[in-house]
């Protein structure tokens, strides 16, 4: 089928499904229906098992954003289906070139559109032959019968009437909706990897060229490669004494600290974790700097991997530290969704430390790196798409002693089932707020609905 035939077909699903609605179950439906158009028009792909593990990521996210919405699910369901579409056009390109040809290929479009040979796939000799035909069965004729349309509609008492018997006004948001829908479905379905990100992805490799291997050429110009040798390794005996200082300081003070003010013990808990993070990005980037060519080849070198490696690996310990800080800190005080994020962010500092050790050790490029940490963000974000945070968080804060019951009720969602029920047991009535919220989502139509809400009662039992 024709990229002209399957934008029209979308446009007009997407005009369906979301015209006079809100973001709901509309969107998984319409995410699901253009993965399963795709297998229709490539069966092959059914064989494929990377296109396999990618709908499955598809399927889950629709199915949690069907089930319940919100921001994350939403964005996740258009990437991920943007990835699997790049995956069918161009298995072979990096995932990271395909994030920078996605997010080009929303601007571009403003110039694509008027390339109508492209996408409506005819040949440049017969472009020209198209247009007059068009322009001479379509729009000529069309032109001249509105402006003898209106004039003798003007010139007849009983046909300007008849006219008048209709209403014509024509719904602006519809339009809006036709035009978000061929927007979106001409992005989703004439993909085209532009050229220079194309050469750029040609040169992205896992694997140092045998160039690379022999040839001793220092990351500065000016400083040969014996210097820089030592200066690694000067800066990574200075680098490791200084970390062990402030691991030691960190569980030192943190010990001690107690749970006094809330407000001061958040904000200097939330600001030691961000530097962590911070710090452990930079020691990335370090190992980057030095590790990108020569330095992995060059003999009698050890003491510089030896070195890089204790760093990584107090590095570790640092985010355990961290780790280990924010679980005392959610113990006192309880889950939110920023202390649920700090545990997301350790586990991708975590991630990029295993890939940078990866990385020294089998002696890879600094593509290497980036490559397993842009997939590990990728399934980070289907992960965090496919569970109800909110009522997580719900289900352990209603086991503390203290409960903060604004944040329960009026900053989360998806607990509401979890709330009535704990309403019933402790005797306590209903927020009104609560219950307007349910009374909301039932009264939804069906393609803007979010299923959870189906499942939670109106009104408690008294």
């Amino acid at each position: 089928m024709k990229k002209q035939f399957l934008i029209f077909i979308s446009t007009i699903l997407f005009a369906i499904l979301f015209y006079d609605q809100e973001l709901g179950l509309n969107l998984s439906v319409f995410a699901l229906v253009l993965l399963t158009m795709q297998f229709l028009l490539q069966p092959k792909l059914l064989k494929d098992k990377k296109i396999l593990v990618l709908a499955a990521c598809v399927i889950a996210v629709s199915v949690s954003n069907a089930w319940l919405l919100s921001v994350t699910t939403a964005f996740t369901v258009i990437v991920t289906s943007f990835v699997f579409r790049y995956y069918v056009v161009d298995p072979q390109t990096k995932i990271i070139s395909k994030a920078f040809n996605f997010v080009l290929s929303w601007p571009a479009f403003v110039v694509r559109i008027f390339l109508i040979d492209q996408w409506f796939e005819f040949k440049k000799a017969d472009s020209k032959k198209t247009f007059i035909t068009l322009f001479s069965y379509i729009i000529l004729p069309f032109c001249i019968l509105s402006v003898f349309f209106a004039v003798y509609v003007s010139s007849s008492e009983l046909l300007t009437n008849w006219y008048n018997r209709y209403e014509w006004n024509i719904d602006g948001l519809i339009i809006l909706v036709l035009i978000l829908g061929f927007y979106f479905s001409f992005v989703f379905w004439h993909i085209k990897i532009f050229g220079f990100i194309q050469m750029i992805d040609k040169t992205l490799k896992f694997d140092f060229i045998k160039s690379q291997n022999t040839t001793k050429k220092s990351t500065l110009d000016f400083i040969p490669v014996e210097f820089e040798i030592r200066s690694g390794i000067i800066t990574l005996i200075s680098l490791n004494t200084m970390l062990l200082f402030f691991i030691a300081i960190f569980n030192v003070e943190n010990v001690q600290q107690t749970v006094q003010h809330i407000s001061e013990y958040s904000s200097r808990t939330h600001s030691q974790i961000y530097l962590i993070i911070f710090s452990v990005f930079l020691a990335m980037l370090v190992i980057l700097f030095f590790f990108k060519g020569t330095l992995n080849f060059v003999k009698n070198n050890k003491w510089l991997f030896l070195l890089t490696k204790i760093w990584i690996g107090l590095n570790g310990l640092l985010l355990f530290s961290a780790f280990y800080q924010n679980s005392v800190y959610i113990n006192a005080l309880g889950l939110t969704y920023k202390r649920l994020g700090v545990y997301l962010f350790l586990g991708l500092c975590l991630m990029g430390l295993i890939y940078s050790f990866l990385k020294i050790h089998y002696k890879r490029t600094n593509y290497y790196l980036i490559d397993k940490m842009s997939w590990t963000i990728f399934y980070s974000l289907i992960f965090c798409s496919i569970f109800n945070w909110g009522n997580i968080i719900t289900n352990y804060n209603l086991h503390k002693d203290t409960v903060d019951w604004d944040y329960l009720v009026y900053d989360l969602s998806g607990n509401e089932k979890t709330l009535i029920d704990y309403c019933k047991k402790q005797n306590i009535e209903v927020s009104e707020f609560l219950l307007n919220k349910l009374k909301y989502y039932e009264d939804l139509p069906l393609l803007s609905k979010q299923l959870y809400y189906n499942s939670v009662q109106m009104k408690p039992k008294q």
